[in-house]
């Protein structure tokens, strides 16, 4: 049996100055996609001696009243970390591969969703994978359950949005030493015209995406999909803060998507890395997203979502924007 890719890839609790981190990260939207919902399990140690658990939570409000954006560390002794089967304990918040439940000030959740039977990876090939997280620093990442249906409550204040089978994504990443300067990511499993789901992901200029659809998984993340050159690979035609468009084409899938991230949907959050740096999150879980496609050779295809999950992040703030937490204290 394979290990769960949520499993813990570092031996938790770190010794003091001994850097690394570990993430584990989930977005749901209900069916109406009125709102989004964010979360994130997080546990850090860094070079400097910062060592601590972390929960973070952030509902988008489509109409913009009521968003909302919290974050709770935890030191080191409130966190568990464990697998076969994978269980995070952060406090009193818990994550498996199958569900999910935490609280921060008056936002909770309570979660549950069949596990993926896919993960998606950037790069295909394991071995250079680990290679690159040796000698680069490249860290890990798995899509764990990149396309799930997730059902329960999340409640902020008085205000309870019941979930039946909506969309969901949750993955999992881990760095030894500093993540890289920046990246761009999307994911969609929310089409209006079929059943689909759209995952890419920019980073140090190479990119890897997978597209799901017709119960077909098109992954073109192997070596020639990623490197940035050469008539196979994966292409990025424009990326900024808030406007993203690239191509890809492999497995007989030609694909086009267009990611546009409207002013009044960021939520900015910034991150500390196991170098004692930080970086700048700019997050729009409610973008819209075409994507034209087509499989080998046959008709074109166009879906569309206004519920796409969309990032850009780098080592300066993408967008303006008030960054939480204050990293100038402890906790």
């Amino acid at each position: 049996m394979y290990p769960d890719p949520n499993d813990p890839v570092e031996e938790w609790p770190l010794a003091v100055g001994e850097p690394g981190r570990e993430v584990w990260y989930s977005l749901v939207s209900p069916s109406d996609a009125s709102v989004a919902f964010w979360y994130r399990y997080t546990l850090l140690s860094t070079a400097g001696g910062r060592q601590e658990g972390r929960l973070w939570a952030a509902l988008t409000d489509r109409a913009g009243d009521d968003s909302t954006f919290v974050s709770r560390a935890v030191p080191p002794s409130a966190v568990e970390a464990a697998d076969d089967p994978f269980e995070l304990t952060i406090d009193d918040a818990v994550l498996t591969s199958s569900s999910a439940t935490g609280a921060v000030d008056d936002v909770a959740w309570e979660l549950e969703y069949r596990p993926d039977d896919y993960a998606f990876t950037p790069l295909r090939s394991e071995t250079l994978t680990n290679l690159l997280s040796r000698v680069a620093g490249t860290g890990k990442h798995w899509s764990r359950n990149e396309s799930v249906r997730m059902s329960g409550e999340v409640t902020v204040g008085d205000r309870t949005v019941e979930l039946e089978d909506a969309p969901g994504h949750q993955g999992h990443t881990v760095s030894s030493t500093s993540p890289p300067s920046e990246w761009t990511w999307v994911q969609c499993n929310d089409f209006e015209e079929a059943e689909a789901t759209l995952e890419a992901l920019r980073l140090d200029g190479k990119l890897s995406l997978c597209f799901r659809v017709d119960g077909d998984i098109y992954p073109l993340n192997r070596v020639r999909d990623v490197l940035p050159y050469g008539p196979a690979g994966n292409v990025v035609d424009r990326d900024e803060a808030g406007h993203w468009r690239f191509r890809g084409a492999g497995e007989g899938l030609e694909l086009q998507a267009t990611v546009e991230a409207p002013d009044d949907r960021w939520q900015t959050v910034a991150y500390m890395t196991p170098d004692d740096s930080l970086r700048y999150n700019a997050h729009c879980s409610l973008a819209e997203l075409t994507v034209t496609y087509s499989v080998d050779g046959g008709p074109t295809t166009t879906l569309t979502s206004d519920a796409a999950r969309a990032e850009w992040v780098a080592e300066e703030p993408p967008v303006d924007g008030d960054y939480g937490p204050t990293w100038d204290r402890r906790g």
